[in-house]
């Protein structure tokens, strides 16, 4: 039997007890309250095959407000900034080795160049502090979600002078919005803003979290009418986050999870945006632990939520592959577990 692609998972979150006050959205009515650490997260993964080779980690969340003078960058930004020190820490202990492929940490994007400039500055100090003079490379992107944003946050002079600092740093910006709870507003107001930043490189979280079982208020027409102006730039989609899109209405069979009915709502959207972008723009990520949450509800449990996540991946990769009518050689398709991700984060080789 071949083996399997490298394996690179594009998209998960940390945090350890300590964290949970800092976190804006974890409340103990959370069913992710609780502790879920790289311990933990590696317990859940251990039946991914051999060729796994890490992971990416993107920012959870955590609490901050803007800063009325330089002076308060530190105290306003503490959070985000003691997560970007956890993670590049664990990039240092033995035990993780070579795990910690790239980090996607919090940024102010939307106050403009000379507030991403100080912000740098504050990582630049972290990495002194863990690494010396050693260059990691870990730093591989900033995100700023839109999804919980107010209309009109992309597309303030300053959210544009932030990408454009993103851009000059050769660094990535992650796109987090929802076209299922709020309709298409948030990537239409986005799209032509990320299209002015030329040379941006941009990945496109969860599918863009379209509604899985129905179309998006607003239609798939208009809704791949904005992927299409979208794979104008120099972006990749992730192939994750699918779970919290699961319809209520979906149900487990017997003891089983319902994998046939997941794999074709999936495929309703991965379809069309692997044939906009086709196969060597697209990037695999399992959204761990957030995948476990829509898992429980049709499970009941969140274990067994990042296998079933792989299964039904390589199913819909498997799938569009033999159907045909995507661009990509062999090299593109298989590239979507990790090496696609590799060049679009500019990854350091292992």
């Amino acid at each position: 039997m071949a083996s399997h692609p490298l394996i690179i998972d594009t998209h998960i979150h940390l945090w350890r007890t300590k964290d949970i006050p800092t976190l804006a959205w974890e409340t103990p009515e959370n069913p992710l309250f609780g502790t879920y650490d790289l311990p933990r997260y590696l317990k859940c993964i251990s039946s991914a095959p051999s060729t796994y080779s890490g992971f990416v980690f993107v920012e959870t969340d955590r609490k901050f407000s803007d800063p009325q003078d330089p002076s308060e960058d530190r105290e306003r930004w503490q959070h985000v900034l003691e997560e970007y020190r956890f993670v590049l820490g664990l990039s240092k202990e033995p035990e993780f080795k070579g795990l910690v492929r790239g980090i996607v940490p919090w940024a102010p994007v939307h106050l403009g160049r000379g507030a991403m400039e100080r912000y740098q500055k504050l990582l630049d100090a972290i990495d002194e502090e863990i690494y010396g003079e050693e260059k990691h490379g870990l730093l591989v992107g900033f995100r700023y979600l839109i999804q919980d944003k107010p209309e009109g946050t992309t597309s303030l002079p300053t959210f544009l002078e932030g990408l454009e600092y993103i851009r000059d740093t050769g660094r990535t910006f992650d796109v987090g919005v929802d076209c299922n709870r709020h309709t298409l507003w948030q990537i239409e107001e986005a799209v032509p803003v990320l299209k002015q930043v030329k040379g941006l490189k941009i990945v496109l979280n969860h599918l863009s979290k379209p509604p899985l079982g129905r179309e998006p208020e607003g239609g798939i027409a208009r809704w791949k009418e904005l992927m299409t102006e979208l794979a104008e730039t120099q972006s990749v989609v992730k192939l994750s986050g699918g779970f919290s899109e699961i319809p209520p209405t979906l149900a487990k069979e017997g003891n089983e999870f319902p994998e046939q009915k997941m794999i074709s709502m999936v495929l309703d959207y991965a379809r069309p945006l692997f044939q906009i972008f086709g196969a060597s723009r697209i990037i695999f990520g399992s959204d761990w632990p957030v995948c476990g949450v829509g898992y429980e509800k049709v499970m009941g449990e969140q274990a067994g939520a990042w296998p079933e996540w792989f299964k039904i991946s390589s199913a819909v990769i498997k799938q569009l592959r033999e159907e045909g009518g995507v661009k990509g050689e062999p090299e593109d398709w298989d590239g979507v577990w990790g090496k696609n991700a590799i060049g679009a984060y500019n990854l350091k080789p292992q």
